[in-house]
C-alpha cells in the first residue's frame, strides 16, 4: 500500500492525513472493514486502521463516510455517490467524472474521485457540516441531494444512507482480481479541500417537504409498513416489535421482502434490533449485505405461511 500510496502522495503518512481530512473531523472512531475482520469493527485511531488493513493484506477494506460522532448527533458532513455499471465501466467512470465537474462549477468544489476496482467509481464530496434534528431527516436530505447526480447508473442502495462504506484507496477489490488492473482501488482525483455550502439545497428541500406536507393530507405513520410488504410479512414485523423471538426463517423472510421494496439497512436493522438475546448489529449488517450481494427474491406466499407456523424453542 505504501508503495502505491506514493504514486500520489509522498508518503503513507501524507496519504492517512488527506484521508483523514476528507472523512472530516472527528475522524475516530468510525467503522471499518476488511476480508480479515469478517464484518464492521469501530476503529478507534489512524493505527487501529493501518492494523487491521494490514492484518487483511490490504484487500476489500472498507471507511464509513461517517464518523460515530456524526451519526450520534444526527451530523451530515459528506456526500457519497457510487456509480456503477458491470456492462460499460468505462461509462460509470465518465459519469463519476462528469459529476463531479459538476459539483466543481456548483460548490467550488473538487470531490474526491476513485475507481473501484471493479466495475464503477465513487465520489465523495465533503461538506460544510450540517446538524439535523433527527436521523430521519439527515436521510432524506442526502437522499434528496443524491438523487440531484443520478445519471442512471447511481447505485440505489447508497441514497440516504448516513451509514455507507467507501473502499480506502490503494487497497484490492478481490472481485477483480482476474482483470488487468487486478482490482486496484486508484484514485482518478484528489479533493481540492474545500467543502460544499448546501443552504440552498437544504432550503429547497424544507420547502419541498412542506409543500408536500400542505398538498396531501397527512397519514398515519405506521412506521415501516408499506403497501407492497404483504400481510404475513407484516405479522412477524409485528412480532418483532412486540419482542416475540423470531426463528432464522422468520427473519430472513422479513429481510428479503423488505429489501426487495427498497428499504435501506437502517430502517431492517431498527426491527431486528428487538432481538435482544442474540442481536448483534455488525453480524446483521453483514448478513443483510450478503442477501443484497447475492440478490435473494422474497419468499412464496405459500412458504411464508409455513415460515409462520414456526416457533423457536431456544
Amino acid at each position: 500500500m505504501e508503495a502505491l500510496a506514493k504514486t500520489e502522495f509522498e508518503n503513507l503518512e501524507s496519504f492517512l492525513d488527506y484521508l483523514e481530512a476528507l472523512l472530516g473531523t472527528p475522524a475516530w472512531p468510525r467503522y471499518i472493514m476488511t476480508k480479515a475482520t469478517k464484518g464492521q469493527v469501530l476503529a478507534s485511531s489512524r493505527e487501529f486502521f493501518l492494523e487491521k488493513l494490514g492484518q487483511a493484506k490490504f484487500q476489500d477494506c472498507y471507511v464509513a463516510t461517517h464518523s460515530e460522532f456524526n451519526k450520534l448527533n444526527n451530523v451530515l458532513g459528506a456526500i457519497f455517490l457510487d456509480f456503477d455499471n458491470a456492462n460499460n465501466i468505462a461509462l460509470a467512470i465518465s459519469d463519476a467524472i462528469l459529476v463531479a465537474q459538476k459539483v466543481e462549477q456548483e460548490f467550488g468544489v473538487k470531490p474526491h474521485v476513485q475507481f473501484s476496482g471493479s466495475k464503477g467509481a465513487h465520489v465523495l464530496v465533503p461538506i460544510d457540516p450540517i446538524d439535523f434534528e433527527d436521523l430521519s431527516k439527515a436521510k432524506r436530505f442526502l437522499a434528496f441531494v443524491q438523487k440531484r447526480y443520478d445519471t442512471g447508473n447511481l447505485d440505489r442502495q447508497i441514497i440516504g444512507d448516513v451509514s455507507r462504506l467507501i473502499r480506502v484507496p490503494f487497497t484490492i477489490n478481490t472481485k477483480a482480481l482476474e482483470t488487468p488492473w487486478r482490482g486496484h482501488v486508484k484514485i482518478l482525483q484528489t479533493w481540492n479541500g474545500k467543502y460544499a455550502n448546501l443552504e440552498k439545497l437544504l432550503h429547497i428541500f424544507e420547502t419541498t417537504e412542506l409543500l408536500e406536507k400542505t398538498a396531501k393530507p397527512e397519514k398515519p405513520n405506521f412506521a415501516f409498513f408499506k403497501k407492497r410488504i404483504r400481510k404475513e410479512v407484516l405479522e412477524l414485523i409485528e412480532r418483532a416489535k412486540k419482542g416475540i423471538h423470531l426463528t432464522h426463517h422468520q427473519r430472513l423472510a422479513i429481510a428479503f421482502e423488505l429489501i426487495a421494496n427498497g428499504y435501506s439497512d437502517d430502517e431492517i436493522v431498527e426491527i431486528f434490533r428487538t432481538q435482544k438475546h442474540d442481536f448483534n448489529e455488525n453480524k446483521t449488517r453483514g448478513q443483510l449485505k450478503q442477501i443484497r450481494e447475492k440478490g435473494y427474491r422474497p419468499y412464496t406466499t405459500e412458504h411464508l405461511l409455513q415460515i409462520l407456523q414456526e416457533v423457536d424453542e431456544k
